[in-house]
């Protein structure tokens, strides 16, 4: 009887241990391919984003110093508000 009974747990724990050991390749596998998948991506943004042209020189020039920059704003939120000059 109690050769019977360890003969089940054997198997049992076997097939237990078998399963864990499909379970863990699938998940190998699984992470294999997202790692695919990004670096794939990641070459799909790197090829993108090296076609894009540098700006020119002259469109980020500011033409307008910050003080005015600020005066503008200042003018659209505020509209009724009145505009102090400094002397």
């Amino acid at each position: 009887m109690g050769a019977v009974i360890q003969a089940v747990v054997s198997s049992g724990v076997t097939i237990v241990v078998y399963a864990v050991i499909l379970a863990g390749v699938y998940k190998l596998f699984q992470i294999a391919t997202d790692v695919g998948e990004m670096k794939d991506l990641l070459r799909d943004i790197k090829r993108n984003t090296q076609e894009i042209p540098a700006p020119h020189p002259e469109a980020t020039r500011v033409s307008r110093s910050p003080e005015d920059l600020l005066r503008s704003l200042s003018a659209e939120s505020y509209p009724d508000a009145t505009v102090i000059e400094p002397h």
